[in-house]
């Protein structure tokens, strides 16, 4: 498990272990951006949400593929992070996709180095997409100067 900020961490996939360690710090959400049937033998969703409700920890599935981020995918992984004093835990196969939508959904309100700051901090690499977030952000620039 990765600590990326005060309100948020990443992994691999969860198992009871991690869970565990997860409700022990307090986390009330858990993101699964994995895709059903990336790997033989794999959980799918549902049968990934059943542990996580048994703690009473809320479970959201945003399946997206690695590099493959559309702005409803960013979008909606942005709603549940912005959901008050939520801890929020996100996981994917190997952290990598959960790194990527957080630096992506925080891209529309926090800085690039303050978000290239908090994976260097947690040792996770956002460097596939910081053309997508520049974009983002000269996307919203235009929108400032246009509406």
């Amino acid at each position: 498990m990765k600590k990326v900020s005060s309100n948020f961490s990443i992994s691999g996939p969860i198992d009871d272990q991690i869970l565990d360690a997860l409700k022990a710090q307090g986390v009330t959400k858990i993101v699964n951006v994995r895709l059903d049937d990336e790997e033989p033998g794999q959980e799918n969703a549902e049968q990934l949400a059943i542990k996580p409700r048994s703690h009473g920890i809320e479970y959201v599935h945003i399946p997206v593929k690695a590099n493959s981020y559309s702005q409803k995918d960013i979008a909606e992984f942005f709603k549940q992070l912005a959901t008050g004093d939520d801890k929020v835990h996100a996981f994917c196969r190997t952290g990598n996709r959960a790194i990527h939508l957080w630096a992506l959904a925080n891209s529309h309100s926090e800085t690039l180095k303050y978000i290239e700051n908090q994976c260097e901090k947690s040792n996770c690499s956002i460097s596939s997409v910081k053309e997508l977030m520049h974009d983002i952000e000269r996307e919203e620039v235009w929108l400032g100067a246009n509406i």
